[in-house]
């Protein structure tokens, strides 16, 4: 307990010490003709009835004070000032929610540190005219031999190419949805392919997300195989008030070679908010799983007859979604009916490097034995004008 104790600890101090030392932005000139007065005017009366909560509002956190009085101080008018301040803004928001961009990421699969899968890709993301997003991607994975004392002619390393295309729908309505499609080649000669279909409903207090995606099993010996799985998931999350919140999971999983999972889990969350830059929320947690077979040796998959388990922890986020630096993680310490306990550890990252050029990172950690879904992904997305 004393070495689960040393990691936990171990975590903690790794994020809090995460550097957030700042990073100036390169500010973009930019200037409006006054003769357009009808338009300047209404931008000006638009911008001043905004909350702090609108999306105009400047992601630098400046505050223009709008005074009559102030106009007299100056020799240029001082509502060309404020248009000028206003369409710098408005611009650089303009660019950063709903500009064309270019994304890079790249994650790894693990059981512990061996890894099983390491896959790229790199994306074109376009808006509509209607602000629906089309991403067109590039993919490439390499899959390992997985960890085993016995050598088959499955178990071996596989390259994969493919294309991948992705539609998502407004991200601002309360209903949104996402489809993609993807096909690929390995090495061999071997064409695989991937469908998924996700659906989210946001309202007030409540989010609701349900997806169905249908992808050969992520690993080498279930490639060559040719074992799909299809999944499954839903999920939701509410406020009971405040500072408590809900989360229900739930999963299934039917794989090609006839076996079949289901999955669900709960999670209670009681939020200590010391500002808006910084949230902590201790965390109960307690999950029920039920599998056609058993298959804790991960292979070709891993698959638990029956599993019972429960625990607790800490959830914390540093910054907010305006910050130049976010994180959401936690960690949490499990104990499992027959099975030896376990600890958790996820989070994701992003860090704005620039106005326009977005870092993000995410993992997802467990000390389970061959349960190969350690993750760790690393990101980059740059906006263009």
């Amino acid at each position: 307990m004393s070495g689960r104790l040393e990691h936990f600890m171990l975590f903690i101090i790794f994020c809090f010490g995460v550097n957030q030392s700042s990073v100036a932005f390169f500010q973009e000139e930019r200037s409006l003709s006054l003769n357009q007065k009808g338009k300047i005017d209404r931008l000006i009366s638009d911008y001043t009835k905004t909350t702090t909560d609108s999306v105009i509002k400047s992601p630098s956190k400046r505050k223009i004070v709008f005074s009559k009085e102030r106009n007299d101080n100056y020799s240029i008018p001082f509502k060309e000032i404020q248009v000028r301040y206003i369409s710098k803004d408005v611009t650089k928001y303009t660019r950063i929610e709903q500009g064309n961009s270019v994304s890079t990421d790249t994650y790894a699969i693990n059981n512990q540190f061996q890894p099983s899968t390491l896959a790229n890709m790199v994306s074109f993301n376009l808006f509509d005219k209607g602000l629906n997003i089309h991403t067109f991607s590039g993919t490439q994975s390499t899959m390992y031999p997985l960890n085993f004392t016995f050598v088959n002619t499955v178990n071996t390393r596989l390259e994969v190419y493919g294309f991948e295309y992705r539609f998502r729908s407004k991200e601002t309505k309360p209903f949104r949805y996402s489809l993609r499609g993807r096909t690929e080649r390995d090495n061999r000669g071997d064409t695989y392919y991937q469908l998924g279909l996700n659906a989210f409903w946001k309202k007030e207090r409540q989010h609701y997300n349900l997806g169905v995606e249908y992808f050969p099993v992520r690993n080498g010996p279930a490639h060559i195989l040719k074992i799909y799985r299809t999944q499954l998931a839903s999920s939701l999350e509410f406020l009971w008030n405040t500072n408590l919140k809900q989360i229900a999971l739930f999963e299934s999983n039917y794989y090609s070679d006839q076996q079949i999972d289901v999955a669900i889990s709960t999670r209670t969350e009681y939020n200590f908010s010391a500002t808006s830059n910084f949230e902590i929320s201790p965390l109960i947690e307690l999950g029920y799983s039920r599998g056609t077979v058993n298959r804790r040796d991960s292979y070709p998959y891993w698959m638990a007859e029956k599993r019972l388990f429960g625990g607790g922890g800490v959830a914390f986020v540093l910054g907010s979604n305006t910050s130049k630096f976010q994180m959401i993680a936690d960690a949490s310490l499990f104990g499992e009916m027959n099975q030896a306990s376990f600890e958790r550890y996820t989070g994701n990252l992003s860090y704005r490097i620039q106005n326009f050029t977005t870092l993000h990172a995410g993992f997802e950690v467990y000390t389970i034995e061959n349960f190969y879904s350690n993750v760790a992904q690393l990101g980059m997305v740059y906006n263009f004008k």
